[in-house]
């Protein structure tokens, strides 16, 4: 008796309720999967006003203001400017995140960069360190990773970046 009625309405208000319905449900799925790849907003925070530290930011182009991601470390490189260079392996499920210049450049690696971390030699990032020196830790060689930082593409090399981080926890 019900399908009886529903033959009789009117099918625009029910159609409407489907695409509004099946919508909502692909709206919903893509930003679980994207928060599963991009990180948790309530890591993506920068309580000291990290970002404010980084030297000549205008070679960074924006890509996502907060990403964490994981992989395994293949090299650390102290860098004059202050920063540590920590090169990694992204997990498989962060392939993406790289670039043509990641992969060919770099061997497929991904550059997470702890700014401010160590002594200052290049005279003009002096300033950019100015009153901050990083205390996130340093990971070692072959070490698994995770971390939490804008996600920017460096215009100068043309490669992807984690720049500054925010947060790196090791396991």
């Amino acid at each position: 008796m019900a399908w009886k009625l529903l033959v009789k309405m009117n099918q625009w208000p029910i159609i409407a309720l489907i695409l509004i319905v099946v919508s909502s449900v692909g709206t919903t799925v893509y930003y679980v999967w994207e928060a599963s790849i991009m990180g948790t907003p309530s890591l993506c925070r920068d309580p000291l006003n990290i970002r404010s530290h980084v030297y000549n930011p205008a070679r960074l182009q924006t890509v996502r203001n907060c990403i964490t991601v994981s992989g395994i470390v293949n090299n650390v490189i102290v860098e004059a400017d202050g920063d540590y260079h920590v090169w990694f392996h992204v997990d498989r499920q962060f392939a993406s995140l790289l670039n043509s210049a990641n992969n060919d450049y770099l061997q497929g690696d991904l550059l997470a960069e702890i700014i401010c971390a160590t002594t200052v030699n290049q005279q003009d990032a002096v300033l950019a360190c100015e009153n901050y020196s990083s205390q996130i830790p340093i990971p070692s060689k072959n070490q698994n990773i995770t971390v939490t930082g804008p996600y920017v593409l460096d215009n100068v090399h043309g490669w992807m970046e984690v720049h500054p981080v925010y947060s790196l926890s090791t396991s």
